[in-house]
């Protein structure tokens, strides 16, 4: 009898452990691989949130955050039981982050990617015929950087995103930003040499620098060009980054002119999710 009561205990005691252990997570765990990516719909301004399902197993649901850029607090998107969400932010970018709840348990994904775009200081850029070794300028694909590039250097092909010039022998007005696959549309370029320069497009200019910027749109109805002129200061043109295996938004600021020097101060932001054209920041 006293074996029969003893092995009772134990079970019971066995089972009051598991539930211990249980409330206590061990079935619980953060989802891991939480990124964001450009939406399906044509207007690239959809964000789309995804991720991998904890380790442990799947959670009761799922909590989206936002913190949008400017702000010290994420704020409730919505909640889900599938493994991505998306999200029409109207033109905001900001910060995300997705939460896993069991029961009473929540686990947040270590990752928190971001929309805000890469902001680059400001630099001085000459037209290419003034000083061709600060003529060009482009960004880094991993972290969205900005510098200045010579156009004199083959080398530099595989990094400018565009050129300053005035489309004419030596030096004059006005002054363009200027895709750098040079053809004869820029009789002043002859001192570049032949490279598989990239082939970019620019808006014509903007009103402001934090709405999302224009759609591309290709020939015949197209929003991007091979150079846009910079009428003014503070001036604000959309690069789109058109490569065959990257199509990156971009803002360009122009905040001076200098024709007598032929020289531009520029600064910008680069959007690194590929495909969107937020450039809130």
């Amino acid at each position: 009898m006293k074996r029969l009561v003893l092995a009772v205990l134990t079970g019971v005691a066995a089972l009051a452990a598991l539930v211990v252990i249980q409330g206590c997570g061990v079935l619980g765990g953060p989802p891991t691989g939480v990124a964001v990516s450009s939406g399906p719909d044509e207007s690239d301004s959809t964000v789309v949130i995804a991720w991998t399902a904890p380790a442990e197993g799947g959670p009761d649901k799922y909590m989206v955050y936002f913190r949008a850029v400017g702000e010290s607090s994420y704020a409730v998107l919505g909640e889900t039981t599938a493994t991505s969400f998306e999200h029409k932010p109207n033109g905001m970018t900001g910060q995300y982050k997705v939460t896993a709840l069991f029961g009473p348990d929540s686990y947040d994904g270590a990752e928190k990617p971001t929309t805000v775009p890469i902001h680059s200081d400001t630099v001085t850029l000459f037209e290419i015929n003034a000083d061709s070794s600060r003529s060009g300028y482009g960004w880094t694909r991993d972290s969205g950087k900005g510098s200045f590039f010579a156009m004199t250097d083959s080398a530099n092909s595989a990094g400018v995103d565009f050129y300053v010039s005035d489309l004419r022998v030596g030096r004059g007005s006005p002054l363009y930003v200027i895709s750098p696959n040079v053809d004869s549309i820029d009789s002043g370029a002859g001192i570049i040499p032949s490279a598989a320069w990239r082939k970019n497009g620019f808006s014509n200019p903007l009103m402001d620098e934090q709405s999302p910027l224009p759609h591309y749109l290709p020939p015949p109805n197209a929003t991007y060009f091979i150079y846009t002129q910079i009428p003014q200061v503070p001036c604000y043109v959309g690069c789109y980054t058109a490569g065959e295996d990257e199509k990156h938004y971009a803002l360009i600021k122009v905040n001076s002119v200098d024709m007598a020097a032929g020289q531009m101060q520029i600064e910008s932001w680069y959007q690194l999710v590929a495909g969107l054209r937020l450039i809130r920041h």
